[in-house]
């Protein structure tokens, strides 16, 4: 479990992490065609989660923080690796609410945290399904 002191903080993290899924997700539909049209609506969702974390960046004062690089994921192309980094970054959100101090702040990122959940859903989804050897 995250502690956050600061509503930057979460911003920071969650910017990293969402590096890191998109770097796997990438990897993971390299080697898989039935993963194009999750990685679409993801690169979507995430287009306009970014948009309103900047606004809510803006609102708050909070400078831009450079999301850390997510390091070689060519290695790592399987789907229990994108789930715990998904797993992550469903965690810095829920973790990160108390820090933001902001109730706009709160339920903007509160309505990320159930589109990410939905997608670690899909994630679970197909391992169950490889598990299965579907």
């Amino acid at each position: 479990m995250a502690d956050y002191s600061s509503a930057a903080d979460v911003f920071a993290a969650i910017a990293g992490l969402e590096s890191e899924v998109d770097a796997r997700l990438g990897a993971v539909g390299r080697g898989r065609a039935d993963v194009s049209a999750f990685a679409a609506s993801v690169a979507a969702a995430r287009a306009r989660q970014r948009h309103q974390r900047d606004g809510l960046r803006r609102r708050l004062h909070v400078a831009e923080a450079a999301a850390a690089p997510a390091g070689p994921v060519e290695a790592a192309a399987d789907l229990a690796r994108l789930r715990a980094a998904q797993q992550a970054l469903v965690h810095a959100h829920a973790e990160g609410l108390p820090a933001l101090g902001d109730a706009r702040a709160v339920d903007t990122l509160a309505r990320h945290l159930v589109e990410l959940a939905a997608q670690l859903t899909v994630i679970d989804l197909w391992l169950t399904a490889e598990e299965a050897g579907a």
